[in-house]
């Protein structure tokens, strides 16, 4: 500790987000070792405060669902609209 006591030795601990974030690091070398090539990394925030990762390949990163098709035309056709008087 410094003799006026602005720093603090955090010593061993970890925060939260630190295994967090060692969670993430796990799940891609999992993925690795499974034979899968990572290529997205997913997070998903559960309402009770639980953290899901979902590793993607190339083949699942890649919106080809037709869902993803038609929500992506409608962007674009939101982007191609001009802006107009009274618009954001």
């Amino acid at each position: 500790m410094s003799p006026k006591g602005r720093f603090v030795d955090m010593g061993g601990k970890r925060t939260e987000s630190h295994f967090r974030r060692l969670d993430a690091i796990r799940a891609v070398e999992a993925a690795r070792d499974a034979g899968i090539s990572p290529t997205a990394l997913e997070v998903v925030l559960d309402r009770d405060g639980g953290v899901t990762f979902r590793v993607l390949s190339a083949a699942a990163a890649t919106d080809t669902t037709e869902g993803a098709k038609v929500w992506n035309a409608e962007i674009e056709k939101l982007k191609a609209t001009p802006k107009g008087k009274g618009q954001l």
